[in-house]
């Protein structure tokens, strides 16, 4: 019986440290280790963003923040920077799939560590925005540990029980770690826009994104969908819960003097609907008639696949665009 149960015991321990060695040596969600961001693959961007905001801020001193999920990629921070008051200094902290719940972590962080939030967008996803799941655990998704309170080693434990959960990826890591192949993550080293050259050409209108850049499978099927599914609105999303959230947000930013601007944002209509008008209204009333900007919905950018890389991220074209209505 003792032999058995040393046996078993050894069968389990060996491969977790096994796994625990390869998740230390590959860093597969590049929270082991200190990283270059120009050396990522696309990871955990809530972990990236908040790492690189922290590394840098001592030395750019940011007071001008874009709060969005992966659509925040369509937008310019510099282009954004051309229209805002002078002095200003732009973060874009992005996070895969991120929520109000997610939006208003960051905002209390930098209100409690008493860093200026001078200028801010925020961009709200219909319905993603308003998911009922406050804390995702998925390795992607997962909150960084300074918004949480989480340890940084519990935070890598979780991260490590993703990671043994998943056995396609352990051999990926390996030949990935030995091979180098993987696809770098290209971001601004210091405004973490998604796209590393947007500076350089800040001040013209990009060339159209396109699905027709897409294969040709997936422009068949958004097609099929364009056909098949036109929903005019979704149900009311914003619960109690998330207007206490929305209220608490705007509280910060009234005392900090926050030039802010609430911005519902654009995605493909034959796949995406509208905005609640009962969602809308409220939005209106907790932040003010000329604060909240809808692009949901049917219209000029939404209504053609061409402004769209794919059916949820609108392409830099129709971010420059945007901006350039918002501030009009």
């Amino acid at each position: 019986m003792k032999q058995f149960i040393i046996t078993i015991s050894l069968s389990i321990v060996i491969p977790l440290f096994l796994l625990a060695g390869i998740y230390i040596w590959t860093d597969p969600f590049r929270c082991v280790h200190p990283f270059d961001i120009n050396d990522v693959d696309a990871t955990n961007r809530e972990y990236l963003s908040t790492e690189l905001f922290l590394r840098n801020n001592p030395t750019y001193h940011y007071n001008s923040f874009i709060f969005a999920s992966s659509r925040g990629g369509g937008l310019n921070t510099y282009t954004w920077k051309t229209y805002l008051p002078e002095g200003a200094q732009p973060f874009l902290f992005q996070a895969w799939a991120e929520t109000l719940t997610g939006i208003e972590m960051k905002i209390e962080y930098l209100s409690k560590q008493n860093i200026p939030i001078n200028n801010a967008l925020v961009l709200l996803d219909i319905p993603s925005s308003f998911a009922y799941e406050q804390l995702p655990t998925a390795a992607l998704t997962k909150k960084h540990f300074i918004f949480t309170g989480q340890s940084r080693f519990a935070y890598n434990m979780d991260q490590f029980t993703n990671f043994i959960q998943k056995p396609s990826l352990w051999m990926a890591c390996v030949n990935s770690k030995l091979h180098g192949v993987c696809i770098p993550f290209t971001s601004d080293t210091i405004t973490n826009d998604y796209i590393q050259t947007n500076y350089l050409h800040y001040s013209e209108l990009p060339e159209q994104d396109s699905l027709k850049q897409c294969s040709e499978k997936t422009r068949r099927n958004v097609l099929k969908a364009y056909e098949e599914k036109h929903l005019q609105v979704t149900p009311p999303l914003i619960t109690e819960q998330f207007a206490h959230q929305l209220r608490n947000i705007r509280n910060i930013f009234e005392r900090h003097q926050t030039n802010y601007q609430i911005v519902l944002s654009p995605a493909y209509c034959y796949l995406y609907p509208a905005v609640s008008p009962d969602d809308k209204a409220l939005l209106k009333l907790i932040f003010g008639e000329d604060r909240v900007h809808d692009y949901t919905g049917y219209n000029e950018f939404t209504n053609d696949y061409n402004n769209f890389s794919d059916p949820n991220h609108f392409g830099l074209r129709v971010g420059y665009l945007l901006l350039e209505d918002i501030y009009k």
